[in-house]
């Protein structure tokens, strides 16, 4: 008897152990809601929903990535909706310029340090944009126009984020300087383009493509060193002697801090399996221009910090910061 209780014992024991470990194979076993910081038809929302579509056609995960919008604070409202779920592996955020930028530039509860890296996906350029009927039918015009009538032309950008730097940088290149405008994202600087209530705006090729396809807008100048394949017409900065307006995003996953580290493997796998994958590689990253760039878990975190030390540098020789 008092072997059979024993042995009773180990076996409950041993399925015990046993069940506490798997139970992360199930995982996710609920849907994860996905986090865009930045209202509908943004970069960052447009990445999100192409994300979406590719994890449940091909089944990355068990259960589905629900987009929830949650603008605000050019970034801050939604970093920091997420951040608060500390160790809660059904939330993730997507990662664009004002995950750094915000917090270096305005009042942010949170930085980068209050996340958990999931992974680096891409790298996405600027584009300078006109109202087709402006006057202003080159870069060159826009130069002129900004030396003659300082602070008279408008530039609409996604607050103090990479809009914020590429306008610096193209002031300090060409010795001009504009009356920058900031939107809570850059779906509202481009409405703000469209509606004919600023000169300018920028915006990334993912943000201005529709516009771009449809006429309702007109690329001046992209922020690489060679012409987007895609957008063959449209020149780079450098080309009309502006060498120096040469700048990126990179854009990323991030879940809160202090995830368990089975969560950020199963994560992890996943969007790496959406790198690898053709339909996200054709339906977004050739589409909308971005340049693929993967980076797993532990070398996001350092791109991360890397990252940070470039805007703090950038921002001081633009001024913004001292």
């Amino acid at each position: 008897m008092r072997k059979s209780v024993t042995l009773l014992a180990v076996l409950g024991l041993v399925l015990g152990l046993c069940g506490s470990g798997p139970a992360w194979a199930a995982y996710p076993d609920k849907p994860i809601t996905f986090v865009v910081p930045f209202s509908a038809g943004g970069g960052s929302d447009v990445m999100a929903r192409a994300i979406t579509k590719v994890f449940q056609d091909e089944k990355l995960l068990p259960q589905p990535l629900v987009v929830e919008n949650r603008p605000g604070g050019s970034g801050a409202v939604g970093y920091a909706y997420v951040a608060r779920r500390v160790g809660d592996p059904y939330i993730i955020a997507t990662v664009s310029s004002s995950f750094w930028t915000t917090p270096l530039t305005a009042e942010s509860p949170v930085n980068y340090e209050d996340f958990t890296p999931i992974s680096g996906l891409g790298l996405d350029p600027f584009l300078l944009m006109v109202n087709p009927k402006s006057p202003y039918k080159t870069l060159e015009d826009v130069i002129k126009a900004a030396k003659e009538k300082p602070m008279g032309l408008t530039v609409g950008g996604t607050s103090l984020s990479d809009d914020r730097v590429c306008t610096g940088l193209l002031e300090k290149a060409a010795g001009i300087k504009f009356n920058y405008v900031p939107f809570e994202g850059g779906g509202e600087a481009m409405t703000a383009l469209l509606g004919g209530h600023v000169d300018l705006c920028w915006a990334n090729p993912g943000e201005a493509l529709n516009q771009l396809e449809a006429g309702r807008a007109v690329a001046l100048a992209v922020s690489v060193e060679e012409r987007l394949a895609q957008l063959p017409d449209v020149p780079t900065f450098s080309e009309a002697g502006y060498p120096q307006v040469v700048h990126y995003q990179l854009r990323g996953i991030v879940a809160p801090k202090n995830v368990p580290e089975e969560a950020v493997k199963v994560l992890e796998a996943a969007f790496k399996k959406l790198h690898e994958s053709q339909a996200w590689q054709k339906d977004y990253m050739e589409r909308f221009m971005v340049t693929p760039r993967y980076y797993n878990a532990k070398d996001f975190a350092n791109a991360i910090v890397e990252r940070n030390n470039a805007y703090i540098a950038v921002y001081k020789e633009i001024g913004v910061l001292k």
